[in-house]
């Protein structure tokens, strides 16, 4: 008998801060500031933290924008530690903000994705999202500066 997987979200609050910044630390590969940490304890539920069987594994911070005229939710960051991707983690932490989208009337999600992070790109279309137009030199600290495809998922 294989064991129960359990996967739970969470609000952020300051006391689990420390969480998203140490997942973000390790998956990610750009830094975000103490500014950007405490903006997100004010996002609500833009923002989760994802458990495995009550171990911090992943995390998801959103924003909402206003894109070509219309209200949309843009994910800054999806991460999910790699010993548990594929147990559905990462799309879990994406239903909840499509919910959140729906529940809020935005007909949009989306984000960037560096081009050559196929996998990433791969798992987006897996999970509804379609590859978009292409911005060069999106991320802008990489060297040589990195371009990105816009991945979007259009809410019913």
């Amino acid at each position: 008998m294989s064991p129960r997987i359990k996967i739970e979200l969470d609000d952020l609050t300051a006391n689990n801060l420390g969480i998203l910044r140490r997942i973000n630390s390790v998956v990610l590969p750009t830094t975000y500031g103490d500014a950007w940490y405490k903006e997100s304890l004010a996002v609500g539920q833009l923002v989760k933290l994802a458990y495995f069987n009550d171990i911090p594994v992943g995390a998801i911070r959103c924003a909402s924008e206003t894109r070509n005229g219309q209200a949309s939710i843009y994910i800054m960051t999806l991460a999910v530690l790699a010993p548990y991707r594929r147990y559905g983690v990462g799309k879990q932490l994406i239903q909840h903000i499509e919910e959140e989208a729906k529940r809020t009337y935005v007909k949009e999600v989306y984000a960037h994705v560096w081009v050559e992070n196929g996998e990433a790109l791969s798992w987006y279309q897996k999970v509804g999202f379609e590859q978009a137009e292409l911005v060069e030199g999106y991320y802008r600290k990489m060297n040589p500066p990195g371009n990105a495809f816009v991945v979007r998922k259009r809410i019913e």
